[in-house]
């Protein structure tokens, strides 16, 4: 039986297009080089980055956020809270569960008027101006923005570059003391690391980290997801609760 044969391709490497190849590279590297010398020069300085950061963040027209927040005592993890919703200009709609006190929350804050969603009938309450204190803490509490408001300078180091999704972020430290005072009454000490958004400027993600004012081993844990900031979004009020029609007498 005769093995057939098949042309063999050999490389003249004394012919290869080394000179080619070797101008190719180089100018890649330059290139690449260039833009990376451009995005160190132009980077704004730490502290500068994040004020415009946050500036650009709180003064959103619009957000989705969701946001996660966990307790270290005693090396056991608990998950405080879990809530996910979105912001636009005319009110708030937040949504999620309370694992702490086994319990869910909805609530819809639009304008002057608030819902909130009974646990028990699944229904829709609105909730009157003189029992609103307790929600309005509750939001406060869980609101994705409240952590990002500081009442003194804040010290900032810039640690990298991560990616967020598709987003490209520089990643900042940062230490300062915040201004929401329901988180301020158990927990001090908090430490944040933001992920700022290379080409828009805004807040992509957050991490912060606090401990409890009477045990220092006791840490909180948060993090934040932020997206579709000052893009169309919608919220849609929940169905007004049914006011029974009055009983006439006689009927």
């Amino acid at each position: 039986m005769r093995i057939p044969k098949f042309p063999i391709f050999t490389i003249n490497l004394k012919k290869f297009p080394w000179k080619w190849i070797a101008a190719l590279v180089v100018t890649s590297l330059l290139v690449y080089g260039n833009i990376y010398i451009f995005e160190e020069l132009t980077r704004l300085p730490p502290g500068e980055a994040v004020l415009q950061g946050l500036s650009k963040t709180i003064n959103a027209q619009s957000y989705r956020f969701e946001a996660l927040a966990k307790r270290t005592l005693e090396g056991k993890e608990t998950v405080i809270s879990e809530v996910k919703g979105e912001k636009n200009i005319k009110g708030v709609h937040i949504k999620g569960i309370l694992p702490i006190i086994q319990s869910e929350v909805e609530v819809y804050h639009l304008g002057d008027v608030m819902y909130r969603r009974d646990t028990f009938t699944q229904g829709w309450l609105e909730v009157p101006n003189k029992s609103r204190a307790a929600v309005e803490q509750l939001i406060s509490e869980i609101n994705p923005l409240g952590v990002f408001r500081f009442s003194d300078d804040i010290d900032v180091k810039y640690v990298g570059k991560e990616k967020v999704g598709k987003k490209a972020c520089r990643v900042y430290e940062v230490m300062g003391r915040g201004e929401n005072k329901f988180m301020e009454l158990y927990w001090q000490d908090f430490n944040y690391r933001l992920w700022i958004d290379k080409k828009e400027g805004v807040i992509r993600k957050a991490e912060v980290m606090a401990e409890h004012r009477d045990n220092s081993q006791h840490r909180l844990g948060v993090t934040i997801l932020l997206y579709d900031l000052n893009e169309p979004v919608e919220i849609i009020p929940p169905k007004a609760p049914e006011v029974p029609a009055p009983q006439v007498p006689g009927t």
